[in-house]
């Protein structure tokens, strides 16, 4: 358990630090050209559904009696709900570094190029996965519908919440993709986010490999692998795109200040 929780809170703490490397990037250059306003957004919203749920399954009185009657086996007492609250610190300043980054797009909005800002396809997925799964499973919460509890809206929004994770580097690709550069993207941001996830990796391969904690008992506000190999996955085609495919290549794509000066 010790080494999942350590490769958790360094990987988590890494990201942080790639979120910072990649906002003094940003504040040198004066821009946000060639960033992802889509991977940023679903990044705010994936910490803070994340934060929601584990909040509730640690504080939430109602909830853990629900997890108590449904897993008497496993849960029994407070002290059995496996949420650890080093990496609860650790998403809170991970959401706080993302927000960080978001003020700087509002700041610098008029540097990006006309593929950049919240796209409807991003909406559309906010909407299929976070939004109507939110509403949907309250409403049935609260009237107990089908034996519906709040327990299970928490653990549905926590399997949403994942899902838009391991998606959130797919929007930076496709901006890169459009203007076939890799402007605006930190390299040592890039390289750091790398590292954070391959310590997560190795964490758990230690951790299955040694079979030193029972399934019941990993935290649960740990990145589950999935996430974490495709945010591998994600971010090894954004350093492919920068050293090899579009390796020099300079911005071409107009700034939005300068497209909506050509009408004046």
């Amino acid at each position: 358990m010790l080494v999942l929780l350590i490769s958790q809170f360094a990987g988590s703490i890494l990201s942080s630090l790639a979120l910072h490397y990649q906002r003094r990037y940003n504040a040198l250059h004066n821009s946000v050209y060639g960033l992802s306003y889509d991977t940023t957004i679903l990044s705010i919203v994936k910490s803070t559904v994340v934060l929601y749920t584990v909040l509730s399954y640690q504080f939430n009185p109602e909830v853990r009696h629900q997890l108590y009657a449904r897993f008497p086996l496993f849960y029994n007492s407070w002290d059995d709900i496996p949420v650890s609250t080093p990496l609860l610190f650790a998403e809170g300043l991970l959401l706080l570094s993302h927000l960080r980054i978001w003020r700087q797009m509002s700041l610098y909005k008029r540097t990006r190029h006309t593929h950049q800002g919240f796209s409807l396809i991003a909406l559309m997925f906010l909407s299929l996965f976070i939004v109507v799964p939110a509403v949907l499973t309250l409403y049935l919460a609260y009237f107990n519908i089908y034996h519906f509890a709040y327990l299970d809206h928490l653990n549905i929004m926590w399997v949403m919440a994942q899902i838009v994770g391991s998606l959130v580097f797919c929007s930076q690709i496709c901006i890169n993709w459009m203007g076939s550069c890799c402007a605006g993207v930190s390299s040592r941001s890039v390289m750091t986010l790398c590292v954070a996830n391959a310590v997560r990796w190795l964490g758990y391969m230690f951790t299955v490999w040694t079979g030193s904690v029972d399934f019941w008992a990993w935290p649960f506000n740990a990145t589950p692998i999935v996430v974490v190999s495709a945010d591998l996955l994600g971010l090894f085609l954004i350093f492919y795109q920068a050293q090899f495919i579009y390796f020099r290549h300079k911005p071409t794509l107009p700034k939005q200040s300068l497209r909506k000066s050509s009408f004046v």
